[in-house]
């Protein structure tokens, strides 16, 4: 707990030296991400109380060296039914500690993880993994209760949207799971629209019609936070043809987030924008659009 305390303080400040300083050696080596990582928190969360609010041991002794294959830790909570899980690939052997950090008073909360092990009888960092605990001034719990009104409302594609968010907002890492994202997830694959039901990407992409017959293949849908925190968007991935100018691409682009939001006119409540990737299989993105809702007829 004093070490994560210490760690959350040291990226409160800015201190990215102090970080490194406390890192395994092979992590400490190549820190140009996890300085960059820092420096970007760093004044989202200056000033605040940081609070530690979870700790789990995972005890890794017993794995050999080189061991590709994940790492799984199970952690009930004692005189409950409810457990976190841990599921961490190519772990080395070594004893574990995995915290959760907040950093509670500010207008927008954000969660700091570490991932910890025992280097020499000292606790240090193996891992860094941080984000925002609210978005467009709610949390996690908010977006969770507002994707099962969507879903009484019969209202799929704006519920398994909220059920992303909600997720996103809750999940310490990815590779940490519990019985309440386990029963998040459940809710949001039972209330999946049809086309969503078996995921999509490049070999089964989500086609949506456009005006004039036009077709768009999107290959990822999701959603994610502006950068002040102050809006969520939706996320589009949209497998287009390389070789398009500036103007071209953009109204190709515009197009595509207007043939979405026209095809599930229910999102418009909760999002802000959306946000177009234009990807092919060589090189992404090759053009990136953003519309407010307001923008699109």
């Amino acid at each position: 707990m004093s070490t994560a305390k210490m760690l959350a303080a040291a990226v409160q400040a800015n201190d990215a030296a102090k970080v490194r300083a406390a890192t395994i050696a092979e992590y400490a080596t190549d820190f140009s991400a996890t300085e960059f990582l820092i420096r970007s928190t760093s004044p989202k969360i200056s000033g605040e109380n940081l609070l530690v609010s979870s700790v789990y041991g995972l005890d890794a002794s017993s794995r050999k060296k080189d061991d590709t294959t994940e790492a799984e830790f199970s952690c009930p909570l004692t005189a409950t039914m409810q457990e976190t899980d841990f599921s961490i690939p190519g772990l080395p052997p070594g004893n574990y500690g995995f915290a959760i950090v907040d950093a509670v008073d500010g207008p927008q909360p954000w969660m700091l993880s570490f991932l910890l092990r025992q280097d020499g009888g000292v606790w240090k960092m193996a891992g860094f993994y941080q984000h925002a605990e609210s978005a467009a001034g709610h949390d996690g719990l908010w977006y969770w209760k507002e994707a099962r009104a969507a879903t009484q409302a019969k209202q799929p594609w704006a519920a398994w949207l909220l059920y992303s968010e909600a997720y996103a907002l809750l999940s310490p890492a990815n590779f940490v799971q519990s019985t309440h994202l386990d029963k998040l997830e459940a809710e949001q694959r039972a209330v999946a629209p049809p086309e969503l039901s078996n995921g999509i990407g490049k070999d089964a992409p989500l086609v949506v019609k456009g005006l004039n017959g036009a077709e768009f293949h999107f290959t990822g849908l999701t959603t994610d936070r502006s950068e002040d925190g102050a809006k969520v968007n939706i996320m589009l991935h949209l497998r287009a043809d390389p070789g398009a100018d500036a103007p071209t691409a953009r109204i190709r682009n515009e197009a595509a987030a207007a043939a979405f939001v026209k095809a599930h006119p229910e999102v418009r409540k909760d999002f802000q924008g959306v946000w177009v990737f234009a990807e092919n299989d060589t090189q992404q993105p090759i053009a990136m659009t953003q519309r407010d809702m307001s923008q699109i007829p």
